[in-house]
């Protein structure tokens, strides 16, 4: 080993352990953070539009009363991987009737008591699903229900003000 790659080693090791939690990627992969995993919501309506895409898929479900739902999905890649993808095309085709069980997002106030320099502005109706399921047909996915999804009383907690 060369004298002085000790000092490379610490410097990635305080990088990756320190930098890394504070970084974009690490935002955007904290979803019990964005999103209050605390709270339910479930929404039933007809698919608008849905984008195959990475890093994530979107669905637009629009309800009866006309209000419109954005569900932030799996990426295509996560579909594809997990062999969902043609039955998730052929089940959520435009004008399907669809119900979306899943937590909705943090307010942007919220959003910056976990990540202070998050800069942006939320759409209030996006949702980080945990079942999708097409009405009267057999398609549904979701994942399995943990017995304490988030720690609501600990670090998941909306942050105070």
């Amino acid at each position: 080993m060369k004298r002085g790659s000790g000092t490379l080693a610490a410097a990635l090791y305080l990088a990756t352990t320190y930098l890394a939690p504070t970084s974009p990627a690490f935002a955007h992969h904290s979803h019990p953070l964005t999103y209050d995993w605390c709270k339910s919501i479930m929404v039933e309506g007809r698919v608008e539009s849905v984008e195959y895409k990475n890093p994530h898929s979107i669905i637009v479900v629009r309800q009866d009363d006309g209000t419109a739902y954005t569900v932030d999905w799996l990426s295509l890649d996560g579909l594809t991987r997990n062999r969902i993808l043609e039955s998730a095309k052929g089940a959520l085709a435009f004008g399907a009737r669809v119900s979306v069980t899943g937590a909705p997002i943090r307010t942007a106030a919220e959003i910056r008591g976990f990540f202070p320099d998050f800069k942006g502005e939320v759409n209030p109706r996006t949702i980080d699903p945990w079942l999708i399921r097409r009405v009267g047909d057999t398609f549904s996915w979701g994942y399995q229900p943990s017995p304490n999804p988030a720690n609501c009383a600990g670090v998941f907690r909306t942050p105070a003000r």
